[in-house]
């Protein structure tokens, strides 16, 4: 039957919805509120007792392993993309029934321990249940942090005419979920080993831009830093953009990509550029930087790709395809969501 085109699908709101239901429905003010909610900002900050504190929440909720792991390194990539440091984390686990064992609930708090130490994050608090009606755990993480020596980098403020970056390569986190959860099926086609190769993308390079924003952040050139999970990076040229009240300009075959990215999303018929991007960053950075943003990336093995520029709102977000621009699509829902349910 066709779907009921009154039923949202899945993934995220649409853009332009979530948009209006943030402006038709705000809160009082408050004035030690520094950044507060809107469409395309990455986390919130609050001033207390003279502190910068960042705040972020973010759920897991397409992985059934590592999703420990996932659900620390999204939060603090938030938390990294406004200039902060993790600090305090945290969890409510909703767990299926009918299938919750003592070992995975052990396994779940093992991985999540080991994932906050790394990031150097003391987890708090929480909740956790067993829940009717899930076929996976679900994990949803609120995760606070203070500015970092380079202060907070405040959402909104890139201009028109500033580059956009991205480090390492698209579709890093959603090749690796894909490449776990359809394995078997993709290995037929692809090969155990690209699967494997794939697969092996959570630990390496990681899923993590903390570092890639530390040291990006040095350079003292950077306007805007964004992490492109659901929905990939064409949505977070999307969000970037909107976010300083902007278009942009993409140029495709300047997109970094892996191979496993390409074999695995033209097998499974779907596009990298609108595939879960957590291991990327994007980045915008004010007219000429290549060369500094370069320089404050040395010696660190990370690599960063020029791939277009922020424009005039006038202009929309376009990608440019063997010299022919056409709109940028945006995927409110993620292609791995339509892959793993065709």
């Amino acid at each position: 039957m066709p779907a009921d085109p009154k039923v949202l699908p899945p993934g995220k709101l649409p853009g332009d919805m979530l948009a209006r239901m943030i402006s038709r429905y705000r809160t009082p003010t408050d004035d030690s509120v520094i950044v507060d909610t809107s469409y395309g900002f990455d986390a919130a900050a609050v001033s207390v007792g003279g502190e910068t504190v960042i705040i972020k929440s973010d759920p897991i909720t397409f992985a059934t392993s590592d999703a420990a792991r996932y659900v620390v390194a999204v939060n603090a990539n938030d938390i990294a993309c406004m200039g902060g440091i993790p600090r305090w984390m945290t969890v409510v686990g909703l767990l299926p029934e009918g299938s919750t064992t003592p070992q995975l609930v052990e396994d779940l708090f093992s991985d999540l321990r080991d994932a906050c130490v790394a990031e150097g994050i003391m987890l708090v608090g929480g909740h956790t249940e067993i829940t009717i009606g899930l076929d996976r755990p679900i994990l949803v993480g609120t995760l606070l942090g203070i500015a970092g020596e380079h202060g907070l980098l405040r959402p909104g403020e890139a201009s028109a005419g500033d580059e956009l970056y991205v480090t390492k390569s698209v579709g890093l986190e959603g090749t690796a979920l894909l490449a776990s959860e359809l394995g078997e099926r993709l290995a037929t086609s692809l090969g155990k080993d690209l699967v494997a190769s794939a697969r092996a993308l959570l630990a390496d390079p990681g899923i993590s831009i903390s570092k890639d924003a530390r040291a990006l952040l040095s350079s003292g050139v950077v306007t805007a830093l964004h992490d492109p999970t659901e929905g990939g990076l064409a949505t977070a040229v999307h969000e970037i953009a909107a976010a300083s009240g902007l278009g942009a300009r993409i140029d495709a075959e300047s997109i970094p990509i892996l191979p496993e990215t390409r074999a695995i999303c033209t097998e499974l018929g779907i596009d990298p550029l609108g595939l879960l991007s957590s291991g990327a960053l994007l980045v915008a950075a004010r007219p000429g930087s290549a060369g500094s943003l370069a320089t404050a990336l040395d010696g660190t093995g990370i690599p960063i790709a020029r791939i277009g520029v922020l424009t005039d709102a006038a202009h929309g977000c376009t990608i440019t395809r063997n010299g022919e621009a056409s709109p940028l699509p945006r995927f409110d829902s993620d292609e791995l969501a339509r892959a793993l349910t065709a």
